[in-house]
Parts: structure tokens; C-alpha cells; sequence
């Protein structure tokens, strides 16, 4: 039997922040980090999992890719912009990025997406990705070039 306080309290601030990467919102993160542990109780009722931190920060991300995409009005909260930007127009621009790199990602096909967020917002490596997946290294770099070269044909400059 698996114990949750345990799982929740070691990997809550990693799932919550893997949804932030993509979200961009900490109110939507912390409901998608829910909804990924809800996930994971409803995965694990019927077999071990090996490893609860991949586990988690997949689900998280695919919780916060359909939130991403179930959102009608594109807004850059505050907050998001890197430390060292100088000047309101910077600023402007910074945030401007982030909502059409948010926007286009939710256009990507859900494979893609998925295998883009894990590797640039979850931090994982393109063998974590497949495994957690079901793909090989291979087909996790050719998804993720896909997925680059699909991103820079949606956010022109």
C-alpha cells in the first residue's frame, strides 16, 4: 500500500512546479499538480510504480498542457519574467514571448507538446521522456525536433 502523505510531501513542490513551467499561473499549477496526483492514485491501484518522480512530473505536465489548451484568454501573469531584464519595453516584450510560446504549444499535437514540455519545462532527459513514454531516444529527439521546428513556425518574430 502505498503511503501519500509520504509521495505527496517528497514530490509536491516538483509536480506543482513542472505545471508552473508550462502554466505560468500558481493557482492553475496547484490545480493541475491535483489533478496529477489524482492521476497517480488512479494509476497505481493496480500495479508498483518504479518511479514515482517521472511518474509524477508526466502527469503533471499533461494536466497542465490541457489546462494550457482549455484556456480561452492568453494572459502572462506577473512574475514570469527573467531577473536582469531591463526597461519596461524589454518587459513587454519578454511577456509577449512567453504568451505566444504558451499559445503555440497548445496548438502543438499532444505527442509533441508532451515530449517539448517534458524536455524544456520538466528538465527530463530525452531517455527519461522515452521511457516514461513508451518511446525510444530516438523517437523522443525526432518528436522534440518536430516540435521545434513546428513552435518556430507558429511564434514568428
Amino acid at each position: 500500500m502505498t503511503d501519500w502523505e509520504s509521495v505527496v510531501r517528497e514530490h509536491g513542490g516538483m509536480v506543482t512546479k513542472a505545471a508552473f513551467r508550462v502554466l505560468g499561473d500558481a493557482s492553475e499549477s496547484e490545480d493541475a499538480a491535483q489533478d496529477a496526483f489524482l492521476d497517480a492514485l488512479q494509476f497505481s491501484a493496480g500495479r508498483a510504480v518504479g518511479n514515482w518522480s517521472a511518474l509524477l512530473r508526466t502527469l503533471a505536465i499533461r494536466r497542465a498542457l490541457d489546462r494550457l489548451r482549455r484556456r480561452r484568454i492568453w494572459q502572462e501573469p506577473d512574475g514570469l519574467i527573467a531577473p536582469g531584464c531591463a526597461g519596461p519595453e524589454r518587459v513587454a516584450i519578454a511577456r509577449e514571448r512567453t504568451a505566444m510560446l504558451r499559445q503555440a504549444l497548445a496548438e502543438l499535437p499532444s505527442r509533441e507538446a508532451e515530449v517539448f514540455a517534458m524536455r524544456f519545462f520538466g528538465e527530463q532527459s530525452n531517455q527519461d521522456i522515452g521511457e516514461a513514454l513508451g518511446m525510444s531516444a530516438g523517437a523522443v529527439a525526432v518528436a522534440l525536433h518536430k516540435a521545434r521546428e513546428k513552435l518556430q513556425a507558429l511564434v514568428k518574430e
